[in-house]
C-alpha cells in the first residue's frame, strides 16, 4: 500500500519509504507532509488488516544538516496518537541522530566491543 501510493522515497524505480524487519519498521520520507501521508496508509492498513502500531514505542526524527533546532516542525500521529519528536532514535540496534552525526552510533559501536573480563 505504501508502495503503490507513490509518495515516500524512491532510489529509481525501487521504493525504500519503508524499511522492515520483524515487527519493526522504519518510515523514510522527504517531507513532514509525506510522513503524514505514509502514517495515514498505516491507519487504514491497521483496520483492514487488525494490526496496531504502537505510538508509545516509536519516534520520529526531523532529520537535517541544520545545526539550528526547528521549531516549526509538525505533530505527526499513527492510530491517532501522538508520535514523539527524538534527536536521536535507536534502530534494530543502530544509533540514528537527527543533525546525522556518527558520533552516537560510533560510540555505541565501540562500546559494545568492550567487555569487562
Amino acid at each position: 500500500m505504501l508502495r503503490d501510493s507513490g509518495v515516500g522515497c524512491f532510489v529509481g524505480n525501487v521504493y525504500v519509504g519503508a524499511l522492515a524487519y520483524a515487527n519493526d519498521i522504519a518510515l523514510l520520507a522527504p517531507t513532514a507532509r509525506v510522513m503524514r501521508q505514509l502514517l495515514c496508509i498505516c491507519d487504514q492498513y491497521s483496520k483492514k488488516f487488525s494490526v496496531i502500531f504502537n505510538a508509545t514505542k516509536s519516534a520520529w526524527l526531523f532529520v537535517s544538516k541544520s545545526k539550528q533546532l526547528c521549531h516549526s516542525v509538525p505533530q505527526v500521529v499513527i492510530g491517532g496518537n501522538k508520535i514523539i519528536l527524538a534527536s536521536e532514535y535507536t534502530h534494530l540496534g543502530h544509533v540514528i541522530s537527527a543533525n546525522l552525526d556518527d558520533r552516537s552510533e560510533i560510540l555505541s559501536r565501540r562500546n559494545s566491543r568492550c567487555v569487562a573480563r
